[in-house]
């Protein structure tokens, strides 16, 4: 992949050739082992992922993929990284792979004086990160008069952080007042710093997950790399990391709807194949309804999100859609493949388990359904962009 000018945020683009065969070498790498049975035993496993198996798909670069090549990067821009997301939502698999290139896309955006390339080239490296960037209500930093400062508020889930080396915070300042600025604060600490404020839960799915109490804790300055950055950045490169998610609901339920279409088309009752009834078929269409919902609102994100234009309208409404509508349609199709299999899908001998189970818990990490929806209202009723869907 070769770098390019870009504007800040997005170090850099590659042709789409170049993230097609990223895509398809990602999918031809997880074909070759991942598959129920294996999905049922790293789920059961301590660590919930194989070490060997992270040291070989960051030598395949895909924690560096997005990232540009000042800091060991390949330089595909956030398309690339999306490419592996979305087989990674295909083949269901569970690794530490996503909050890691999720904190690294937060601060490749949040970077354009560089200062986390430190951390960015960590990341590219293979250390695996934890991403702490909670909704409201959550912790939030309360800056002392002597320039300290200290955390409070609620415990938050936080993904992988039992397997994780650091962590990233990125936490809102307390305000203040009502006419105070609306800036956050940036930390990376060592994940064994936070051993003693940290259980690990048991997840819905196959992704690991730990209750984290920030309450009471002070930041040490060694570990703080920025303590005034504006809310509205902040804001647009979160919506820059959470499409990734988006793109692994989008992989998972395109994979749902081939396998449930095919064995609509194998399994045979009453002398014909399932799929020739006109129920089932009702099924499969309202499946790859939903599948191209998601796949066009993601697709539309991807392309406002990624651009190169420095004057382009930095907005994260598209990724706040393309976020809803994946997860309600992943939610959709893995609980209508449930009805087409006859109930096989939801016991752990069939893969579809994995996607029933990792659809909602993906969906309910992307936030609660009203706090979405009161976004979305607000973004596209009470305070339109006017320039959001402009034809590029």
């Amino acid at each position: 992949m070769t770098e390019t000018t870009s504007a800040p945020g997005e170090a850099t683009s590659a042709d789409s050739e170049d993230i097609a065969l990223l895509g398809n070498s990602a999918r031809d790498f997880l074909a070759d082992f991942v598959d129920n049975t294996y999905l049922n035993d790293r789920e059961s496993s301590d660590e919930g992922y194989e070490p060997a198996r992270w040291r070989r798909l960051c030598d395949l670069g895909w924690t560096a993929a997005s990232l540009p090549d000042r800091v060991g990067g390949l330089g595909g821009g956030l398309a690339a990284a999306a490419a592996v997301a979305v087989q990674i939502g295909r083949a269901a698999f569970a690794s530490p792979w996503l909050p890691t290139v999720r904190a690294a896309t937060v601060l490749d955006t949040l970077g354009a004086d560089r200062r986390f390339d430190a951390v960015l080239s960590d990341i590219a490296g293979g250390t695996i990160h934890a991403l702490v960037a909670p909704p409201d209500p959550g912790p939030r930093v309360e800056v002392s008069f002597g320039g300290g400062h200290r955390l409070t508020g609620p415990a938050v889930v936080v993904e992988w952080l039992d397997q994780s080396e650091m962590v990233v915070l990125l936490l809102p300042r307390d305000p203040g007042g009502p006419d105070a600025e609306d800036l956050w604060v940036c930390a990376v600490i060592p994940a064994d710093r936070l051993r003693d404020r940290y259980t690990v839960l048991r997840s819905v799915d196959n992704e690991h997950s730990a209750r984290l109490d920030l309450d009471g804790l002070v930041l040490d300055r060694e570990f703080l790399i920025a303590d005034a950055l504006p809310g509205a950045d902040v804001a647009y490169a979160l919506g820059r990391a959470n499409l990734l998610r988006t793109a692994v609901m989008v992989g998972g339920g395109e994979a749902v709807l081939e396998f449930t279409a095919r064995y609509a088309r194998e399994r045979v009752q009453f002398g014909r194949p399932i799929g020739g009834f006109q129920a089932v078929r009702h099924l499969l269409a309202r499946m790859a309804i939903a599948a191209d919902a998601a796949r066009l609102t993601y697709d539309e994100a991807l392309a406002a999100l990624s651009t190169p234009d420095a004057d382009a309208v930095r907005d994260t409404t598209p990724a706040a859609i393309a976020s809803f509508v994946a997860g309600r349609s992943y939610t959709e199709i893995v609980l209508t493949a449930a009805q087409v299999h006859g109930g096989v899908g939801t016991t752990v001998e069939h893969i579809l388990h994995h996607h029933f189970r990792r659809a909602k818990a993906a969906q309910l990490r992307s936030g609660r359904r009203a706090d979405r929806l009161r976004e979305l209202t607000d973004a596209l009723v009470r305070n339109p962009v006017d320039r959001l869907w402009v034809s590029r």
